[in-house]
């Protein structure tokens, strides 16, 4: 997916891994590189921190 967007930034696909993937994303994120790792993780758990503060509104 990311080669017919033509996304080529590591932060833009660990992000997308992060909230797309959840753990799995993450691991693999873990794989390709530290900081991806670490910006996959941030993700998920913010999107975690998000859905807490969100679903009870809707």
């Amino acid at each position: 997916m990311y080669k017919i967007l033509k996304i080529n930034d590591k932060v833009a696909m660990a992000i997308a891994m992060g909230s797309g993937l959840h753990a799995v994303g993450t691991a693999k994120a873990m794989e390709i590189g530290e900081t991806e790792g670490a910006m996959s993780s941030l993700t998920i758990a913010i999107s975690g921190i998000m859905t807490v503060l969100i679903a009870p509104i809707l």
